[in-house]
């Protein structure tokens, strides 16, 4: 079928990307994060009861593991870059708890989602056991989401630092190895609402360097790391296909087309 990538054509029958929506941003697109509303909009009382009754359920379930900062939520989309707002974070964790509050409070968390490509290969994490999102499963290193940075001047974000800071807690591997970082793409997951930026991240790392930072992380994230070299990526795909983490899949077939 024309127009379709290798890795649509061989995996996406296995992995359920139905619900992700992916947009490719172009090379020269100079792709910025803009921050236009800085304070969280007041809601109304019952609301607000509402979202304080779930948070307090969540703080006696988690106790000091949970704390309530503040994320960007995506108000426009554009391929030059994406025009957000400031929310509290137990506002978003309300949203997931009861996905009906969509309708009302219309938050689409923004994260970053690294695509790491070493000198032998792309780097795939395994989640650990312990974690409370997709366990045992694969994925594209590293992720996280976007936390509102005051000191963010002149209304832009700079979200480079994050992925960064991602990356040396979750394998071990410091900024200073990155040569380059370029957006490719964005990914929406319909069901979620979670709007992820597709990153490339490049080093000249070997792949036995990037094991032994990793084995020298104190993080659970990740109980393995492998190094996929990348013309074994759609096999990899096909033979990983329920064992690896949808958004991942979706970068994967952006990244190749």
């Amino acid at each position: 079928m024309p127009g379709r990538s290798a890795l649509e054509m061989s995996s996406t029958s296995w992995i359920n990307t139905t619900m992700l929506h992916a947009q490719k941003l172009l090379p020269a697109s100079g792709f910025t994060v803009t921050v236009s509303e800085s304070r969280s909009t007041k809601l109304p009382d019952d609301l607000e009861f509402e979202i304080e009754s779930i948070w307090r359920r969540e703080e006696e379930r988690r106790g000091n593991a949970i704390f309530n900062g503040h994320v960007l939520s995506a108000l426009d989309i554009t391929p030059n870059g994406l025009r957000c707002r400031v929310v509290e974070y137990r506002h978003l964790l309300a949203q997931l708890t009861r996905p009906a509050l969509y309708r009302v409070l219309r938050i689409k968390p923004v994260g970053v989602s690294g695509l790491f490509q070493c000198a032998d290969g792309i780097v795939f994490g395994k989640r650990g056991l312990a974690v409370t999102q997709d366990p045992g499963l694969w994925e594209l290193v590293p992720s996280g989401g976007l936390q509102y940075d005051k000191k963010a001047s002149g209304g832009e974000y700079d979200y480079r630092p994050q992925i960064m800071a991602e990356l040396q807690e979750e394998i071990g591997i410091h900024a200073g190895a990155v040569s380059s970082i370029t957006p490719f793409c964005l990914v929406h997951d319909l069901d979620s609402h979670i709007l992820d930026i597709g990153i490339e991240m490049v080093s000249s790392l070997t792949a036995e360097r990037v094991l032994h930072l990793h084995g020298a992380t104190i993080s659970g994230e990740y109980e393995a790391l492998r190094i996929v070299p990348r013309g074994d990526i759609v096999e990899f795909v096909r033979e990983q296909a329920r064992g690896l983490v949808g958004v991942s899949a979706k970068l994967i077939e952006q990244f190749l087309a």
